[in-house]
């Protein structure tokens, strides 16, 4: 009777949060200046709280976002969403979270029946959005910093061609590919939206969190305050950036033997339990029984990974 009780409130929970999860993609709210300041990622005061809330999925939106709004949290992953490009606010991104993780918690919890396994699912579900959004925020953000050579080159030759700042990162936005393109076009529509040059400039620099660009960046308003050559300023900044890329290659050459080591041993324990799953599955198969067992191999899991981890970090020489 327990085990059924818990069943239909396990799902009728993961139903209710899929129909939150749909009405947050299909039926986005319409506030302009919300919408503005979460795509620009850019920190403003709270809003304010305007009309009374709808009735039914809408009411429980704004209560949510009343919520949200203004908190430290919800400013990081509006910036982090932002640094990877995915056009959702952060109440959007939390309900599709949280959907996420009542449904997998559900389906784990009516196949095995076992607390442990809906609270593992649902931790799953849980934290697989942000592992998603933090990969592509570091692919993109590592992207925009191979492409900054290029920036430099084409702002320069534009400077040098008697053409605007603006102008110059006009064709930035028109010739380069994402993400550069991107986030140069970003720049220029919130220059657009009334915001000014050094404040949008700053803006990427909160997105991007590139040291190189915000010298670039330091460089560009100086010169838009006081004045000076902006073209040789940038041109020397271009022969110290090659010169980095230079010395982080070299350095990449002489701690490849270290990182091919945390690879293996990383792999290690993993290819070790396949063989002896392979050799005898009965045995590999009992640390995967129903009850508190199985907290032994995802604890082997996380320790395998925490150790990679900081490996890798070892490798890493700041130039």
């Amino acid at each position: 009777m327990t085990t059924a009780l818990a069943v239909g409130m396990l799902s009728t929970l993961a139903v209710l949060a899929f129909v939150m999860g749909v009405y947050v993609v299909v039926e986005r709210p319409g506030d302009i200046t919300h919408r503005l300041e979460a795509y620009a990622a850019v920190s403003q005061k709270p809003r304010d709280k305007g009309e009374a809330g709808r009735k039914g999925l809408s009411g429980l939106w704004e209560l949510l976002d009343r919520l949200l709004s203004g908190r430290s949290m919800a400013r990081a992953l509006a910036l982090r969403l932002a640094q990877a490009n995915i056009r959702m606010t952060v109440p959007e991104f939390a309900v599709i979270s949280l959907s996420l993780a009542a449904v997998l918690g559900a389906v784990a919890f009516v196949f095995q029946r076992h607390v442990v396994s809906a609270v593992a699912a649902g931790a799953v579900g849980l934290v697989l959005p942000w592992v998603l959004v933090e990969s592509r925020r570091g692919r993109r953000i590592k992207a925009f910093h191979e492409q900054l050579i290029d920036v430099l080159t084409l702002v320069v030759g534009s400077l040098r061609g008697g053409h605007a700042l603006l102008t110059a990162l006009d064709l930035v936005s028109k010739e380069l590919g994402p993400p550069a393109s991107e986030e140069f076009e970003r720049v220029l529509r919130e220059i657009g939206f009334g915001l000014s040059q050094s404040e949008a400039l700053n803006n990427l620099v909160a997105r991007m969190e590139t040291d190189d660009l915000q010298l670039i960046v330091t460089a560009v308003n100086i010169s838009h305050e006081v004045g000076g050559n902006l073209s040789m300023v940038l041109e020397k900044i271009t022969e110290t950036l090659r010169e980095r890329i230079r010395l982080q290659g070299e350095i990449r050459v002489l701690t490849t033997q270290q990182r091919l080591t945390s690879y293996i041993l990383a792999a290690l324990p993993i290819l070790l339990t396949i063989v002896l799953a392979v050799l005898n599955p009965n045995w590999i198969m009992q640390l995967f029984q129903p009850g508190w067992v199985r907290i032994i191999p995802a604890a082997a899991l996380t320790s395998d990974i925490v150790g990679f981890t900081i490996t890798q970090m070892l490798t890493k020489i700041e130039v």
